[in-house]
């Protein structure tokens, strides 16, 4: 009897639902890396011809 009372107390306690943390690593069919490189080059890019510029004048 002691079984089935274990294996009913078993029964009744609940899990605590597990949480699935998922990332993407892709923007459409390119690594994020590459897109994250893309920008830094086009904002630092931009940042220096801003610069260029502004002595310029």
């Amino acid at each position: 009897m002691s079984k089935n009372i274990e294996t009913e107390q078993r029964t009744h306690r609940q899990q605590t639902p597990t949480k699935i943390i998922v990332e993407r690593h892709y923007v459409g069919t390119e690594k994020m890396e590459t897109v994250f490189k893309r920008i830094a080059e086009e904002q630092i890019t931009k940042k220096v011809k801003e610069i260029a510029e502004n002595k310029a004048n």
